[in-house]
């Protein structure tokens, strides 16, 4: 999948003083934590193993972060031929036989306002050559 703007967006990053770029990889970092950490409490529990793996992948740029679930911990076989199937995907999007129980996208509905804010208060100090952005 191709994404459109991440050249013209990585040259103004580079032509974006250090102390700029760095307050809004931090607001990045905070609110991609703040998704995981309530994707957690979110998840499904019976044995955990679905709510231990989500977790926070850096992405493609250095303002890009990936909150994610699965992996080898939730991965299980699947009924005889099928082979295997990581059950994170599953609860998330659901199946034939099972409605979705997502964690991961309501999580980041509900912050998504208070992310965006967050970010925007820190280009904007960055902008005014604050440096700090709270």
């Amino acid at each position: 999948m191709a994404v459109q703007g991440l050249n013209a967006l990585n040259k103004r990053l580079a032509r974006m003083p250090a102390a700029a770029r760095a307050e809004l990889e931090k607001a990045v970092v905070e609110g991609a934590n703040r998704t995981a950490v309530l994707a957690r409490g979110l998840a499904p529990h019976e044995s955990g193993a679905l709510r231990e793996s989500i977790h926070v992948e850096a992405g493609r740029h250095q303002l890009h972060r990936l909150v994610v679930s699965g992996g080898p911990s939730t991965t299980v076989t699947a009924r005889a031929g099928h082979g295997s199937y990581d059950y994170a995907k599953a609860q998330e999007w659901g199946t034939d036989d099972m409605d979705p129980n997502p964690s991961l996208y309501p999580a980041f509905r509900a912050l998504k306002k208070s992310i965006t804010a967050r970010m925007s208060r820190a280009a904007r100090k960055a902008a005014k050559g604050g440096g700090n952005a709270s």
